[in-house]
């Protein structure tokens, strides 16, 4: 197997030890926010990954602690909502995430 394709096999490798099933927007949402500066916001992450708003919310709450319908999430990311603008939500990475996106960064360099 190609070594790029190999490194890949590994880091999606280490999504599906999250979760066996984890849908491949949620992983592209995750390192949407791995890679911005953090805090980024709903509407940026939404506009930034061309994804409508109810997609983008079902997918940081799959990576959040709460699930839709009450199931566990993931706790890769944290919402909250912006002091500046109450209705605006701003998405940034737990210790958790941290951890995750230290382990893809090892895994690639």
């Amino acid at each position: 197997m190609n070594k790029g394709l190999r490194t890949l096999n590994q880091a999606i490798a280490l999504f599906r030890d999250l979760d066996p099933e984890i849908p491949a927007t949620t992983i592209i949402l995750f390192l949407a926010v791995a890679e911005a500066p953090e805090p980024i916001g709903m509407v940026d992450l939404q506009n930034n990954l061309g994804l409508p708003s109810s997609t983008t919310s079902r997918n940081v709450a799959y990576l959040s602690e709460t699930h839709r319908l009450g199931k566990s999430g993931l706790g890769l990311i944290e919402r909250y909502e912006d002091l500046h603008n109450r209705r605006a939500k701003l998405v940034r990475l737990t210790a958790k995430g941290r951890a995750l996106k230290t382990r893809l960064i090892n895994l690639i360099s």
